[in-house]
């Protein structure tokens, strides 16, 4: 079955609290039997699927947000009050802000403070107006150019990535935030600092592993700053309107291979399990984040505990997948939903977004062997959905990488959906 490769134009009006129901995927069942096999089409671009907060921080690898949006669709909690969502990949917060947009509890988990930090901000509500005076102050504080510290880095990795005028401005900014009282609007700054490090540095803005670009422009940082957090400001403006406000949403930095040792998810009812693990054989996060490890590392101590500060080095490696690799991998995913198994009452649902991959031009059934690997510890599948990427056909994508295009296609993107 092949799915035609066309966008859909939806004028969206933000007013409605409920726009985003009207890009959810069209879905279409194609089988009936133990389990359903149904196709998920997601026809519209990556900006029409940033909306909001989703736009916040640019996340590479992330998922579609309407994925979220129709998991929650179909699998309500029973008691608004008590039942909770775990994402346990939960990288830059896609599910949590579709729970948040629809009254759910959430909680998050990631081994990366950025991430953590990033799903955080997203998903709090925060008081614009006082962001809009403050970023005021701080720009009239930089067009003054009174830092306390002139001097920038000067090591090696910074004088690859930075010319010596964004690594200025940068480090000016740093310096002022660090200065700044603790909470959630000193928090919001940060992610708009750590958004706009790759667009002012010489790599280039679309490519996932950094690369140096030879003819890059250079931006004016205080500049592209600015321009953040006020986009930032109106994202949050119409997410504090669209958000009812009595939901709960908790962001944590740990291991998902340790969640039985975790209290504050321990002691919640976990009815859902929306989980997005690294596709094997893209790429390993951390190094495509080094530029904002690294202008971020004086923030860290904030963040994270002691004992979690190189917790992002221990993440789930995927690339490349060699034999080892792949068997560390899904022994990995294993363990991972041994442990929501163990969390989740009965009737609850499990939902992981993965896609099968290719090395050295042979096909890996990730899918496949996922679905073996979670019906083995005790789940039974319930739904195999598969989706398109026409969201991906945009600037910066690689359609040619991503051709996942109804059940005849040999490599596929699925959302499988298991029950306890």
């Amino acid at each position: 079955m092949k799915v035609s490769q066309q966008r859909l134009d939806i004028n969206l009006n933000y007013t409605d609290n409920d726009f985003y129901h009207k890009l959810l995927p069209k879905i279409e069942r194609t089988k009936s039997g133990d389990y359903n096999i149904n196709i998920w089409d997601i026809p519209h671009s990556i900006s029409k699927l940033s909306y909001l907060v989703h736009s916040d921080y640019r996340y590479y690898g992330k998922f579609p947000s309407v994925i979220a949006g129709q998991i929650l669709k179909q699998f309500p909690p029973n008691d608004a009050e008590k039942d909770y969502i775990l994402d346990n990949f939960c990288g830059s917060g896609t599910s949590l802000v579709e729970a948040k947009l629809r009254g759910i509890n959430s909680i998050g988990l990631d081994i990366s403070w950025i991430s953590v930090l990033v799903s955080k901000v997203k998903t709090s509500s925060v008081n614009t107006e006082e962001i809009e005076i403050e970023l005021e102050n701080q720009l009239r504080y930089f067009e003054k150019e009174i830092f306390p510290f002139k001097n920038t880095p000067t090591d090696s990795f910074c004088t690859k990535w930075f010319s010596t005028e964004a690594a200025y401005g940068l480090s000016n900014i740093r310096n002022y935030l660090i200065a700044m009282k603790k909470g959630i609007e000193r928090d919001f700054f940060i992610v708009a600092y750590l958004a706009i490090i790759r667009r002012v540095s010489l790599a280039y803005d679309g490519e996932v592993r950094p690369h140096i670009n030879k003819s890059k422009k250079a931006r004016n940082v205080i500049g592209a700053y600015s321009k953040k957090v006020k986009d930032m400001i109106n994202n949050h403006r119409l997410f504090n309107q669209a958000c009812p406000r009595h939901s709960s949403t908790t962001v944590l930095i740990g291991d998902n291979l340790n969640l039985k040792n975790i209290e504050s998810i321990n002691d919640k009812n976990i009815y859902l399990v929306i989980s997005h693990p690294p596709y094997l054989n893209s790429f390993n996060y951390s190094p495509i984040y080094n530029l904002e490890f690294y202008w971020g590392k004086n923030f860290e101590e904030d963040y994270v505990p002691k004992n979690h500060r190189s917790l992002h080095k221990t993440e789930l490696k995927a690339h490349p997948a060699t034999d080892l690799i792949q068997k560390k991998y899904f022994d990995h995913l294993k363990e991972c939903y041994k442990q929501t198994f163990f969390l989740q009452p009965k009737d609850g649902r499990l939902a992981i977004i993965i896609g099968d991959c290719s090395r050295n031009k042979k096909h890996i059934p990730v899918i496949d062997n996922l679905i073996s690997i979670v019906k083995s510890i005790g789940y039974h599948l319930e739904d195999l959905n598969y989706r398109t990427t026409h969201y991906g056909l945009g600037k910066y994508a690689y359609s040619h990488r991503a051709d996942y295009h109804g059940t005849d296609e040999i490599k596929k993107d699925a959302i499988i959906i298991f029950k306890k």
